[in-house]
């Protein structure tokens, strides 16, 4: 793992390369399939350069908090109201000692949003927040457990899988191509692309294809993308014969296509669903095809399937299927 301090100088030349990127291609960029050809509905558009800078950040400290961290909140000099607060799903925390009544004067519990801020932002949001018992008040946060987390890497890599993130240092994009096997003989190395989970509002946002032989060639370090829980790495193929299926399946990865795989097929060869899987609403991603949604993406009821009121759902080669959580 590189140190740290590789990262300090990275992300002001990482927009610029993004922007050059942009810029040097004579028609838009690609996006992640299945875009291409299909309706861009808000989880498929790409961000601006600024959309960016708040998505990529730069170093450790821009990690963004998410659901299952545990943090620390301390008020110096006041013990009385540090805290530790578990991230719920919802991504919103309980404060108490606020004094902070309701409508009818009752003693009321301030929540607040804390998924996708950086523990700085939170720092400050907090200070505000405690200005109304404490002066001045003096609030530091800091991540007591941080939730398992994982990137999916698919397409053509040596071991195409899910891989569990290191919980205090980020990897970046050719580190998590490393882990994976790196490149297969036929992998269009021009054309990798990542899947952003947007930590603030939840949906899905496709960064612009990024060339990797240029950051390899370059030997700049600097072009290289930092990675976030939840990331999806894509490497496409020049004769792509595979189709790949992600979340909460209990052997994620990439499957040989063979004519007349169907999406239950598939799910039995990938060992079924883990506890908790949504069967009611399966994402097929699929390259230059239409979608029956606003996201691009084919959803599929697979309980409607299997209790014979719809027809198995055929695959075709390239196709990427996911397997979101059901919350209970």
């Amino acid at each position: 793992m590189p140190p740290k301090t590789m990262y300090t100088a990275r992300f002001p030349l990482l927009i610029v390369c993004v922007v050059a990127l942009v810029a040097a291609c004579s028609s838009p960029l690609p996006t992640l399939a299945p875009e291409n050809g299909g309706a861009e509905g808000p989880d498929s558009a790409q961000p601006g350069v600024a959309e960016l800078e708040r998505l990529l950040g730069n170093d450790e400290k821009d990690y963004p908090l998410y659901g299952g961290d545990v943090i620390r909140i301390t008020v110096q000099g006041h013990s009385e109201l540090t805290v530790e607060r578990k991230i719920p799903a919802s991504g919103q925390i309980p404060l108490y000692g606020l004094d902070t009544v309701d409508e009818k004067g009752n003693p009321s519990v301030t929540e607040i949003d804390v998924a996708g801020l950086r523990i700085p932002d939170l720092e400050k949001k907090l200070a505000t927040l405690y200005a109304r018992i404490v002066n001045p008040p003096y609030v530091t946060v800091r991540v007591a457990e941080y939730a398992p987390k994982v990137i999916y890497v698919a397409g053509a890599v040596g071991a195409p899988r899910d891989y569990r993130l290191p919980d205090e240092t980020r990897i970046s994009l050719v580190q998590a191509l490393t882990m994976a096997g790196w490149f297969t003989a036929d992998a269009a190395k021009d054309r990798v692309r990542v899947i952003r989970v947007d930590p603030t509002t939840g949906k899905r946002v496709h960064l612009p294809a990024i060339d990797v032989t240029k950051i390899i060639a370059s030997g700049q370090t600097n072009y290289d993308i930092l990675l976030l829980p939840g990331d999806t790495i894509t490497v496409d193929s020049h004769e792509s014969k595979m189709v790949s299926i992600f979340g909460h399946i209990e052997r994620p990865g990439e499957y040989p296509w063979t004519p007349g795989l169907t999406l239950t097929r598939l799910i039995t060869l990938s060992g079924g669903f883990r506890t908790f899987a949504k069967m009611t609403n399966i994402r097929v991603l699929r390259s230059g095809g239409d979608s029956n949604s606003e996201d691009g993406a084919y959803h599929v009821d697979l309980k409607e399937v299997l209790d014979g009121e719809a027809p198995d759902y055929p695959l075709q080669p390239g196709d990427r299927i996911w397997i979101d959580e059901r919350f209970i």
